[in-house]
């Protein structure tokens, strides 16, 4: 028996709309599990203005930790390294931005120099990874930053350009157990490269010194050396609310100690 051809032809429209609702439906699944990958799971804002590059004084570094055992500075660490690159008054804002290790094989050597793992108990990669889910994701809304790959190379890319270590040495500012500095003179030493665009941060040591560890400068949104004034006061007002046992804004009623680098015993430089 042959069927109505008006049947068939019924039967294979209804085929095409079927197999077509399906398609539509799988592409509108895939559409969303993709807007889903790339958006925040709290709030994601691009409100901000200022970053803070954040460096840490390996020779001091031990000195914030609460467990100092767990410290470890490797032998080819001989200048400041970066602990962060911040957006001021953002945090989190992304933690489903997934971040693997092969988006950082290019940059590793680079990294492990300029920004590495001081501690025993957490790998390069591991510190990495916090840092880009806790501010790069934050900051990924600006194109210079717009990717992990891109947020590290750009935080390598100005901590080159900013030569701290250069500067201090050409201004008679070297490490040392024995003299201390006001920090008057430690932001005259910075400010032919950083302006007045940075804040200082001290820990103390078991003996009550002051002890240089961070040097916090103002980024621009653009990229660039410094923030507004209004922007700066909230940065140091940031810097005070936020005082750890990982630094505090360095007193000027009293000298800066800025201790070497110790391989072997780093969680000692100055005993």
């Amino acid at each position: 028996m042959f069927l109505n051809s008006s049947i068939i032809m019924d039967g294979c429209k209804i085929s095409i709309i079927l197999t077509c609702s399906s398609v539509l439906l799988v592409g509108w699944v895939l559409t969303l599990d993709q807007a889903q990958d790339n958006t925040s799971d709290t709030s994601h804002s691009c409100n901000w203005t200022c970053m803070i590059l954040t460096l840490q004084w390996p020779g001091s570094f031990c000195l914030s930790l609460n467990a100092k055992n767990i410290c470890r500075i490797p032998q080819s660490i001989e200048k400041w390294t970066i602990h962060g690159l911040w957006p001021l008054h953002a945090h989190s804002c992304c933690s489903c931005w997934r971040i693997y290790h092969s988006h950082l094989q290019e940059l590793e050597p680079e990294l492990s120099q300029l920004w590495p793992s001081l501690v025993k108990t957490r790998s390069a990669f591991t510190f990495w990874k916090d840092e880009w889910y806790k501010h790069g994701t934050c900051a990924a809304c600006v194109e210079n930053l717009g990717s992990p790959p891109h947020y590290f190379r750009t935080s390598l890319k100005l901590r080159v350009l900013f030569d701290i270590d250069s500067a201090l040495t050409d201004a008679g500012v070297v490490p040392s157990c024995d003299t201390s500095y006001k920090i008057d003179d430690l932001h005259r030493a910075l400010a032919p490269l950083l302006g007045d665009s940075s804040v200082l941060q001290c820990v103390k040591d078991e003996k009550d010194r002051e002890i240089w560890v961070q040097l916090k400068i103002y980024i621009s949104k653009n990229v660039t050396l410094g923030c507004h004034k209004e922007e700066r006061k909230q940065t140091l007002t940031f810097a005070k609310a936020t005082n750890t046992s990982s630094g505090h804004p360095c007193p000027v009623n009293t000298t800066i100690y800025y201790f070497p680098i110790d391989h072997v015993h780093p969680d000692h430089p100055c005993d």
